[in-house]
């Protein structure tokens, strides 16, 4: 399990966010994550589903992974 951050961001916050930056009509194609979050959502898929997607998680509900070494979270539309 990886050191939990301070906020984690959860699948269910993620999906929130996602639909947030949404809510004005854009569509999300893309997303860079930190480190953390990056760790810490890979660890909880590997909960849910029951195994490793690997460092290199590539899409999520979705969207390209972009980055994983980002200074913040950050939605990327067309």
């Amino acid at each position: 399990m990886p050191e939990w951050p301070e906020n984690p961001l959860t699948l269910k916050i993620f999906e929130h966010l996602k639909s947030e930056f949404e809510a004005d009509g854009r569509q999300a194609v893309g997303v860079h994550l930190t480190p953390e979050q990056a760790s810490f959502l890979r660890w909880e898929l590997h909960q849910l589903y029951g195994r490793d997607l690997g460092e290199e998680l590539p899409t999520l509900f979705g969207l390209e992974v972009l980055s994983r070494d980002a200074p913040e979270l950050r939605f990327v539309a067309p």
